[in-house]
């Protein structure tokens, strides 16, 4: 997979790959599984994405997951960040725990069982259990219902639908699709990949000129943004752009930062150009916006509101 550019949207799957630094171990004991797991819990709760699957070993990490309220760059850089201070604390470190930029792939839903499929045989091909069912930090077994691990939050239903009508039948079903491949190349489950596409020929052509198109859409969306918070909040885009400390004012520069930054993944040097402000202060304005995100639902109803429009990236 490319490290370069990449394509993401809102909506769509998209496999995620993180490696952890050279020599480094991502997970030193169960609690670091389950602390892992528990921030992929409380995202799905706090409705920013939906996972399909994932598979956690030491020194990688496969996530099949569709982002909803923040491009995918946000939801893995808020996801990894708690991650790594956590395990900093923890063993009296410092420095990187994930090696450089994660990898991704875009996909159609179409996709998603093979995808799964190539993400719960990853322990399998690495040669750390024999089945993909054995492995204890993987989707696999919840998929079966089997094991202690029943993961509720984990969008398995959406992937077993592909495998019949009756529950049983399509555990069965699924468990035999799996182990057919576990001799095949590790391909990710996808024919081809490019610019951060999965799929057939057709897919990549599709949507390669959907970026395209946004590429175009995201020189102006600044300026449609704004509009649109004073529209919202009732101001005028001269006094979001002012420095009067006036709360209404304060709080509509505020969302207007984090539905930029955190909504369509525009640079903090871009927003503050714009509202004529530092760098320093854009990056208090998205903190404190990220925090209303998670804390208060009249802020996050907004949002979701101002940045229902935006739904591609490229990163």
């Amino acid at each position: 997979m490319s490290l370069n550019r990449r394509i993401t949207w809102l909506n769509y799957p998209h496999l995620v790959i993180a490696k952890s630094c050279d020599g480094v171990s991502l997970f030193n004991d169960e609690k670091d599984y389950e602390f892992y797991i528990e921030q992929l819990r409380q995202m799905t709760k706090d409705r920013l994405l939906k996972i399909y699957a994932f598979c956690l070993t030491p020194q990688e990490i496969r996530l099949v997951i569709r982002p909803s309220r923040l491009l995918l760059s946000r939801i893995i850089q808020k996801l990894h960040t708690k991650f790594s201070k956590y395990v900093n604390k923890k063993l009296n470190r410092s420095g990187p725990l994930f090696r450089s930029r994660f990898s991704s792939l875009i996909f159609l839903p179409k996709d998603l069982p093979n995808v799964v499929r190539s993400v719960h045989l990853w322990p399998v091909r690495v040669g750390l259990v024999k089945r993909a069912e054995f492995y204890f930090f993987s989707t696999q077994a919840s998929f079966l219902g089997m094991g202690s691990n029943q993961w509720s939050f984990v969008s398995s239903k959406e992937v077993l639908a592909s495998f019949g009508n009756e529950e049983e039948a399509q555990k069965r079903a699924f468990s035999k699709f799996v182990e057919q491949a576990v001799l095949d190349g590790d391909n990710f489950g996808l024919s081809k990949s490019y610019f951060g596409i999965g799929g057939d020929d057709e897919v990549i052509s599709e949507l390669t000129k959907k970026a395209n198109i946004n590429n175009i859409l995201k020189k102006i969306s600044i300026d449609f943004m704004a509009q649109k918070t004073s529209l919202l909040l009732g101001v005028g885009i001269e006094q979001v752009k002012s420095t009067s400390r006036r709360q209404d004012l304060v709080m509509a520069r505020r969302l207007l930062a984090t539905a930029c930054v955190f909504g369509t993944g525009m640079s903090v040097s871009e927003v503050a150009n714009y509202l004529q402000k530092d760098k320093a202060q854009v990056s208090r304005l998205v903190s404190q916006g990220m925090d209303l995100l998670n804390n208060n639902q009249p802020f996050l109803d907004i949002f979701e509101a101002l940045s229902i429009e935006q739904k591609i990236g490229v990163i």
